[in-house]
């Protein structure tokens, strides 16, 4: 809200599930409050089918022009790396006519070089998470009798995606809820995006990493532990399904830094979860409480709270 009309594209991204789209739908609702007549909002959601015919960047700007009205438009556009060349239309409608635009994405692609040097200067990037453990307290339906470690070791379990405060604290429910949105994620966004055809590699790595939350690696190293077991995978496909994998904001790098050189390391690195529930749902409930994660935990807030 406090970006409002600034000559910006807001760019909300995060991965799947996180609350991007309740949060558009929750700015379109704070515009009409504010008596924004709803003919001057364009909002587009493209994961429904209702938006498959607008395939590419001449469909998304031809169809906006057709549809603005007079005065300011707020243009709302969910899931937008759907539709092909999108940054252009989106360049375009911010030349062309008088609007704000709000795009949101599950992949770090909506923020590639290419886009960042086509839209230059004009981007705030909005990023979210899953809930924090104070969102997670005001939102989960706790029983009576549940105190404040109880909570804690709950969220520490299952994580902070938003819907499981919907589930009614059924645990069946909200694992099998937590597994699909790891498949979700690792199909739309890894697998079909990147045309992955080792699929049962992908989900072996994914496990693997899960198991070595903090621990500092290299994707050679990686690769070298995979290998023992048979596998003839190569350094460089370990190297590029991790990318993958990060762009679709499920995983977090974090280089080592060379206190003495006063430098990032671009080798050894530690990886962490975007949330312990997805984490959990691959390494086993069994090991939720470990001191691994609890640092997966406060890496994720640290990157919430910008620090």
């Amino acid at each position: 809200m406090e970006s409002k009309d600034l000559n910006l594209i807001k760019v909300i991204t995060g991965v799947r599930r996180s609350g991007k789209s309740t949060l558009l739908l929750q700015y379109k609702n704070y515009l009409l409050s504010q008596k924004i007549s709803e003919k001057n909002i364009i909002y587009m959601n493209f994961e429904s089918a209702e938006w498959y015919d607008i395939k590419n960047y001449e469909h998304l700007y031809k169809y906006i022009k057709e549809h603005i009205n007079k005065g300011k438009n707020y243009i709302l556009l969910d899931e937008v790396q759907n539709v092909e060349m999108w940054e252009k239309a989106v360049n375009s409608l911010l030349v062309d006519i008088d609007c704000d635009i709000y795009i949101t994405g599950s992949n770090a692609y909506l923020l590639s070089s290419e886009l960042t040097t086509l839209l230059a200067g004009r981007v705030l990037t909005i990023k979210i998470y899953p809930f924090s453990f104070k969102e997670f307290l005001a939102e989960y339906p706790f029983k009576n009798d549940e105190d404040k470690y109880d909570k804690f070791d709950k969220y520490l379990k299952f994580g902070g995606m938003p819907m499981l405060v919907n589930m009614n604290d059924n645990e069946e429910l909200m694992i099998n809820y937590l597994n699909d949105i790891k498949e979700v994620v690792l199909k739309k966004n890894v697998i079909n995006r990147n045309n992955i055809k080792d699929v049962v590699f992908l989900d072996n790595l994914i496990k693997y990493m899960s198991s070595c939350i903090g621990n500092l690696t290299t994707p050679n190293a990686i690769a070298d532990f995979i290998k023992k077991s048979g596998s003839t995978i190569t350094n460089e496909t370990v190297n590029s399904y991790l990318k993958m994998i990060e762009n679709a904001y499920f995983i977090y790098r974090v280089p080592r830094y060379e206190l003495k050189g006063k430098q990032l390391l671009k080798t050894q690195g530690k990886y962490y979860f975007v949330d312990n529930g997805l984490k959990n749902i691959l390494s086993g409930f069994s090991s939720y409480d470990t001191g691994s994660s609890y640092e997966n935990l406060i890496y994720i807030e640290l990157l919430r709270r910008r620090i």
